[in-house]
């Protein structure tokens, strides 16, 4: 199964990568569609992990209208971006 961006549109090959999936809706993010936003809601948890979440740009603007969004940086293999 090949996988492509939902916000581009482009199927995953070597030079496109989906590699973040927005955390509120699901939907598979390629690197340059995906916008990752530090949350402070994920500092109350006593874990040793960043606090940022990737996001389409539909549930950024939704969600988190009015927090700038982190630099972007590779992220794990579980999606999250780490800093």
């Amino acid at each position: 199964m090949t996988w492509e961006c939902a916000e581009c549109g482009k199927k995953e090959d070597e030079a496109n990568r989906i590699d973040g999936v927005c955390h509120h809706c699901g939907k598979p993010l390629c690197a340059k569609d995906r916008v990752v936003v530090t949350d402070d809601a994920f500092a109350a948890w006593d874990m040793p992990m960043p606090r940022t979440a990737v996001h389409c740009k539909e549930c950024k603007a939704a969600y988190h209208p009015r927090l700038p969004s982190a630099g972007l940086s590779q992220p794990d293999v579980m999606g999250r971006a780490w800093r």
